[in-house]
């Protein structure tokens, strides 16, 4: 592996807010601050990523970063924020700081593969996400992405259902499985088939494979349950065409898709069950549901499906590339060492994960009351091949739901500066790249009128018309905002079926002037209405002169999430929202 020096470190200096202070200030330390910079003639590049070589007199300390899965968010910050209080060094006297940055597994791997994102160490929720970046890696560069890792907690995955409606289903009088969900899935009557009628349809939901963990592994289980397997799955089975219906049936039945599990399970706590009956999480996510910051309507409980299920290991390792030094190598070492220890495995327990350390017995919260079974799971599934998991993600994208997209984009006059209209034209594009051959994306743009650009185009033959009518846009007029997300709105609610994913992806860079439509009028349009009014608006406030917290209430009137853009960071606040879909 080729090896480099540590970057450069770089003093900053906190100048005071009051002018006559401030000129004060700069008389005392200007001198001092070239005499500094005389130490070394070329001043760092703040904004360059590429590791610098040491200088002599640079102060001891070392920053490694640390990208992991979101889902044990809350048990690396207990366990990171402790390390760095101590002060842990490595040989050469330096001492580490550990910056760790929760992400779903897929883009973790994706992003450090292209180089985006220089992590020292990763720790994507599943082996699976492992071998993936490896595979991709090895073709790319004729090396791994990880040469070693260790699990650093366990979770199983897990089908979380609200009670009454697992109850519904069987639960606590026999085991459930992917069957149970496939009968759900395919019966129109929905809820009502188990007396239940006020429940309405069943309504489920997984993650994005492509970008998180657990919808990988939701797409593994099913296939398997569809191929009657536990163990040596292979491509034969998957181009089955009866595995391709069986998961086709499941998929139908998803609300819609995402791009990390701890965001995905937290949308399951706060909308409640008329937003989601059932979604694939880890057992810990369960556990977490019986915090009472909650506050749900009803308990959740843990499926663990009968044909089998995967462990979450959590796998760490340290990255093989360039930017990682013989220090980083070090000081990343120690940090995994230290939670690895049993005083940090046993604090696992507390959020929910089993210990890494198989000696440590497992105690509350792994108990009925916080709606998991300790004796489960009863049967894991193997890891497939590599080749295995590329051909089920390919199944996915061909059975997969498909959506109806309506992209609402600003030409006002104020998309000019600064080239803001380049850039979001370079994002827009982003997301058709994203969408699969079956979705289909309707164009509008606007100022202070709307217009229809194209409709319903369908992405398999239909992408390079709408990269041309995206090229053709320029910016000129007002904002007329509400009335063009109004209209984007009413066109999918009068076409929307049961079998489609309906959303709005709307960017703005400025207040709306030019509206006939009010922001009330608006959210009383859109306001999500369970399987009645259930058109997902993600708004995207572009740039500094947009009010993010008007563009908030937008979309969360229709359960999802929205966005804050600038012209860096565009083309993923678009790759994130295809997320979804």
């Amino acid at each position: 592996m080729k090896r480099q020096n540590g970057g450069t470190s770089v003093l900053r200096i906190r100048i005071p807010e009051n002018r006559i202070l401030k000129g004060f200030f700069l008389i005392l330390v200007m001198p001092l601050l070239f005499s500094l910079q005389g130490c070394d003639s070329q001043m760092p590049d703040q904004k360059n990523t590429t590791p610098q070589r040491e200088h002599a007199s640079a102060p001891a300390g070392l920053e490694i970063l640390f990208v992991y899965g979101s889902e044990k968010e809350e048990w690396v910050n207990d366990v990171t924020a402790a390390f760095n209080k101590a002060g842990h060094k490595i040989g050469s006297g330096k001492t580490i700081r550990v910056k760790a940055v929760p992400m779903g597994s897929g883009e973790t791997v994706d992003e450090v593969l292209s180089g985006h994102l220089r992590a020292h160490l990763i720790s994507p929720a599943s082996e699976a996400f492992i071998k993936l970046g490896n595979a991709k890696s090895l073709q790319s560069t004729g090396k791994n992405l990880v040469e070693t890792s260790q699990n650093l907690v366990l979770s199983p995955v897990v089908i979380a259902m609200w009670k009454p409606m697992a109850e519904a289903l069987g639960w606590g009088k026999k085991p459930l499985g992917w069957a149970d969900i496939l009968a759900m899935a395919s019966n129109e009557q929905g809820w009502s088939a188990y007396g239940k009628p006020q429940w309405g349809r069943f309504k489920f939901g997984h993650t994005h494979p492509q970008f998180s963990n657990s919808g990988l592994i939701s797409l593994f289980a099913e296939v398997y349950a569809a191929a009657g397997k536990t163990a040596n799955l292979t491509v034969e089975d998957v181009r089955n065409p009866k595995v391709g219906e069986y998961l086709e049936t499941i998929e139908k039945s998803v609300v819609h898709y995402g791009s990390s599990t701890g965001f995905f399970g937290k949308k399951l706590f706060s909308e409640g069950p008329s937003y989601l009956s059932a979604a694939v999480l880890y057992e810990n996510m369960v556990i977490e549901s019986y915090d009472p910051k909650y506050n749900l309507p009803f308990a959740i409980v843990a499926v663990y499906p009968v044909e089998g299920t995967f462990w979450s290991d959590h796998p760490a390792g340290i990255v093989e590339r360039e930017w990682v030094t013989p220090d980083h190598r070090e000081a990343s070492e120690i940090y995994l060492g230290y939670m690895l220890e049993r005083q940090q495995q046993e604090k696992a327990l507390l959020y929910g994960f089993r210990p890494s350390l198989v000696e440590i017995p497992l105690r509350a919260p792994f108990d009925a009351a916080h709606g998991v079974d300790p004796r489960e799971p009863k049967t894991t599934l193997e890891v497939p091949s590599v080749p295995v998991m590329d051909s089920i993600i390919d199944l996915w994208k061909q059975h997969k739901k498909h959506t109806d997209v309506v992209l609402v984009l600003d030409v006002s006059g104020s998309m000019e500066k600064d080239d803001k209209i380049q850039y979001a034209k370079a994002g827009a594009k982003e997301l058709i790249r994203m969408l699969g051959d079956e979705d289909r994306l309707s164009l509008i743009a606007f100022n202070d009128r709307v217009a229809w650009a194209s409709r319903d185009v369908l992405m398999k033959d239909g992408r390079e018309r709408i990269d041309r009518e995206i090229d053709s846009l320029f910016a000129g007029g007002g904002t007329a905002f509400y009335d063009a997300v109004g209209s984007a709105y009413q066109y999918l609610a009068k076409k929307q079926t049961p079998d489609r994913i309906s959303a709005v992806v709307a960017l703005t860079d400025g207040l709306d002037r030019n509206s006939s439509l009010s922001l009330e009028n608006l959210i009383g349009q859109i306001q999500y209405e369970g399987e009645r009014k259930n058109v997902s608006v993600f708004t995207i406030a572009y740039g500094s002169d947009a009010d993010h917290r008007i563009l908030k209430r937008i979309s969360e009137a229709t359960k999802v999430r929205s966005y804050e853009g600038t012209p860096r960071n565009i083309r993923k606040v678009f790759e994130s929202i295809s997320t979804f879909f």
